[in-house]
């Protein structure tokens, strides 16, 4: 049995595309479409999380965690 998720795949391709959607453009189904979709990943995906750090400018980085199958952030 394979441990791969294609829910998860699925659901975090949904958010990549609900966050190319301009700012303007969102109202409260389009939030509650997000969050709903948000809240699926959190309980279903078998996070693997890992730190990283990102460039901020020249000389500053900043730590982050994310989960490398669904992307979700944790702080």
């Amino acid at each position: 049995m394979s441990s791969y998720q294609y829910d998860i795949d699925i659901m975090a391709r949904i958010i990549g595309l609900l966050h190319s959607l301009p700012n303007d453009e969102h109202n409260r189904d389009y939030k509650r479409v997000v969050d709903t979709v948000n809240d699926y990943l959190h309980k279903y995906c078998k996070h693997d999380i890992c730190n990283d750090e990102i460039d901020i400018d020249a000389e500053r980085c900043a730590t982050i965690r994310y989960c490398t199958k669904c992307y979700s952030t944790f702080n």
